[in-house]
């Protein structure tokens, strides 16, 4: 019996172990993502490749720290016999809770950390896309300016009953730009 505590423990620190490393590979992630964020800001073509470079290898580390977790979480599943074929954090730290309070709380701890670090970055990278998508339609609203129009619309009335406008295309492109 005692050899089997032993080894709980040290599946228990192995677990611990991994969800630490994850914390610390989404904790670089989020300062990559705020990094990002100043570079889309200040236009720096340079830092924004860098950045996108830095969280593509980021995301690879994650995925094999990921992969590892769970191999330690299904070891650590069979050995306290679990009757479950896909089994989770959650379910390991709701078993703990009965049998070994200690255990429990700190693999709690960790994952309330991780799930507060995933919802900071993903936060953080929908403020990116936002940026990044304001930028793009402010560089179509400004080409559509220089450009003209590129759709015709007919000479006829619209559904509100009022008769449609000239379109750009007639009187060729504008030069002036109204930014929103």
């Amino acid at each position: 019996m005692e050899t089997e505590k032993k080894l709980s423990e040290k599946l228990s620190e192995k677990l611990h172990g991994s969800l630490q490393d994850l914390i610390g590979l989404h904790r670089q992630l989020n300062d990559v993502v705020k990094s990002e964020n100043e570079a889309i800001t200040n236009a720096d073509v340079k830092a924004t490749y860098e950045a996108a470079a830095a969280k593509e290898a980021l995301i690879h580390w994650i995925h094999q720290s990921e992969m590892s977790r769970q191999s330690i979480v299904y070891a650590i599943a069979q050995e306290q016999n679990l009757e479950t074929k896909t089994p989770s954090l959650r379910e390991l730290i709701l078993h703990f809770q009965s049998n070994d309070l200690e255990i429990s709380s700190r693999l709690q701890s960790d994952l309330s950390v991780l799930i507060l670090l995933v919802e900071r970055i993903k936060k953080q990278n929908e403020v990116n896309g936002n940026l990044v998508n304001a930028s793009l339609q402010h560089i179509d609203n400004m080409k559509r300016n220089i450009f003209g129009e590129t759709t015709h619309q007919a000479r006829t009335y619209n559904q509100q009953g009022q008769k449609n406008t000239a379109s750009a295309n007639e009187h060729g492109p504008r030069l002036i730009s109204r930014e929103v």
